[in-house]
């Protein structure tokens, strides 16, 4: 399937604030035209068509034929782009391939990955002249509820569309899947002077061909500066994973993703941060070891948080690679043992026991553990280790990275470096037998 991308308006509303044409405004480092291009790329189309009007030229200069993006882009300018956007999509006919369904949608809405996915794959339930409208039912939930386009329907179907009505039941996320049949109704509509894409689908809603496909995912109409900040917000909020452990998802991620939301103006990268990380933690190593304990604890907390920001980065930038997930798993690896080595030695100064350096050797053992059975399971299963889902009583007990470094940040601060060691020795290889015996009947099965 092709998508259509119509970007040919002139965006008023937000070129009194940016300078960039409103297609290629960056949304947290992406212009918003490529960041629809990469996320339906990642939900699977690969060719393109781009409507351009009032910034032909520009656009056509960033995107090129969408090579640097993975992606095949065609253009079809419209010149009379200032008539409406029911103009700009009727010029596709000149492309549209005989009984072709393509993927419509304007560079200014932006829209989940899993969402467009589940789109995509409805439309495949289409009998012959229907079209797809994606629609929003959750009304309180919906970002300027009074400027979108409203969508009166019954029993799945479209009856009516428009900005005004006064009854509705859901309104329109402006993702389509089109066909002939809607450049058909366009002409029908343009010929009676009627010039937007509402008019053209009200055509088929007469005809009971508009299918509705009510969203389950986030979407948002970025049209002027409210909307651009919440789009962000919508994004970022997006970048926490479900594996996510309860520190990092009650802590550390308010201070990681305001750090994603500035860098991802700029062009550090997922692995730079990802070393930044590991300094951070050899500094904590190293204040524990010179014995400066709460300048190590907090070193190792701040370590924790920026941990967090390479992998929202390879989120938010489409920059994720498997080697990056490799390159941060080792450092992750050093940078613990760093720290507890660091740890050890200023308990081993201060104590001079056989004790602390047993205690030691006993936490740097089970630090790993917990990664290598996430790890070994999705390996072995394909799934992703969720511990909510499988930790039972032990997913209250923080010992991920995120828990471990937290405890560590409290060893230092309160300087109660043998206690915090001792924790961690016998809570990490608690929760990896735990672990054996809970995953044991899962893999089983």
């Amino acid at each position: 399937m092709r998508a259509v991308i119509l970007a040919a308006g002139e965006g008023k509303r937000m070129r009194a604030h940016f300078q960039e044409p409103k297609p290629l405004i960056p949304l947290l480092g992406i212009p918003l035209i490529e960041r629809n291009i990469r996320t339906l790329n990642k939900a699977g189309i690969r060719e393109f068509v781009v409507i351009t009007g009032k910034y032909d030229k520009e656009i056509k200069e960033y995107l090129g034929d969408g090579s640097q993006l993975g992606v095949s882009v065609t253009y079809v300018y419209n010149a009379d782009w200032e008539q409406g956007n029911g103009v700009s999509v009727h010029a596709f006919r000149q492309l549209c391939r005989p009984g072709e369904r393509f993927l419509l949608l304007m560079a200014d809405h932006l829209f989940q990955e899993e969402l467009v996915k589940e789109f995509i794959r409805e439309a495949d339930r289409l009998e012959e002249g229907e079209i797809l409208l994606a629609a929003d039912n959750r009304l309180n939930d919906v970002f300027d509820l009074e400027e979108c386009t409203k969508v009166r329907a019954e029993g799945g179907r479209a009856l009516e569309l428009g900005k005004q009505l006064k009854e509705f039941q859901a309104v329109d996320c402006g993702l389509f899947v089109g066909s002939e049949s809607l450049l058909g109704a366009l002409s029908e509509a343009i010929n009676a002077g009627k010039h937007t894409l509402s008019d053209g689908v009200n055509i088929l809603c007469g005809e009971r061909k508009v299918k509705l496909f009510f969203v389950s995912g986030r979407w948002i109409d970025v049209d002027d500066p409210p909307s651009f900040k919440e789009a962000e917000k919508m994004l970022l909020s997006g970048l926490i994973p479900a594996k996510d452990g309860f520190i990092s998802r009650t802590i550390n991620r308010k201070f990681s993703l305001r750090l994603t939301k500035k860098l991802a103006y700029t062009r550090i990268t997922p692995n730079q941060v990802t070393a930044l990380s590991f300094l951070i933690s050899l500094g904590s190593s190293l204040s524990f070891a010179f014995g400066s304990p709460i300048a190590g604890g907090l070193l190792a907390q701040i370590s924790s948080i920026v941990d967090g920001v390479d992998g929202e980065i390879a989120r938010l930038k489409f920059q994720k690679s498997n080697y990056g997930g490799l390159f941060d798993s080792i450092l992750d690896r050093y940078a613990d043992f760093l720290i507890i080595a660091g740890m050890a030695v200023a308990w081993f100064a201060e104590a001079s026991s056989p004790y602390a350096l047993a205690i030691s050797a006993l936490a740097l053992t089970g630090l790993p553990m917990s990664m290598l059975v996430k790890e070994k399971f999705h390996a072995l299963t394909g799934k992703q280790y969720i511990s909510e889902e499988y930790d039972g009583f032990f997913h209250y007990i923080p010992m991920n990275r995120d828990g471990r470094l937290f405890l560590v940040f409290l060893g230092g601060l309160f300087n109660l470096i043998g206690p915090a060691l001792a924790i961690l020795a016998v809570l990490t290889h608690l929760q990896t037998i735990y672990r054996l015996i809970r995953i044991r009947k899962f893999m089983m099965e």
